[in-house]
């Protein structure tokens, strides 16, 4: 009698990052820069999370950051909480990613409510800082992939 293999999480924060930051660079270059900013955001929350969740933070049955985790936030607050107010799960590698990703801090005006603001009301000065950051999320999943930590 073989065992059914386990179902996998619907959650994949590495890929939803990956897609947030395709999406996000298309409507840049269509001149939608609002909902570009949004999903820089996004990309970089998602490729954060992706690293949380490599490191041992744990998780949902969904895959997602476990509800009662304190990393369990947005953008900027989660970066503040990784690399400002504590560490990775795995401490010791922290240093190291964070260096991959200097440009974080210019999500420091990013907020997920944007998706409900009117265009006129964004930061969309601070589009190409979010991108630059969320570029670098991006080179940051593929050196961990490439390191197994991933």
């Amino acid at each position: 009698m073989s065992t059914a293999p386990a179902a996998p999480h619907l959650v994949d924060y590495k890929v939803a990052a990956r897609r947030h930051l395709v999406d996000a660079s298309r409507l840049l270059h269509a001149g939608r820069g609002a909902n570009a900013g949004q999903l820089f955001g996004f990309a970089v929350e998602c490729g954060l999370k992706a690293l949380l969740v490599a490191t041992g933070e744990p998780r949902d049955p969904d895959g997602g950051v476990a509800r009662s985790s304190a990393y369990r936030k947005h953008m900027p607050q989660l970066g503040t909480l990784i690399f400002g107010v504590t560490t990775l799960p795995d401490g010791r590698m922290s240093s190291s990613f964070q260096a991959q990703m200097p440009s974080l801090a210019a999500l420091h005006d990013w907020h997920v409510d944007h998706r409900y603001w009117h265009d006129s009301a964004m930061p969309l000065a601070s589009v190409p800082h979010w991108e630059l950051a969320a570029l670098e999320v991006d080179a940051m999943l593929d050196q961990a992939t490439a390191d197994g930590v991933l």
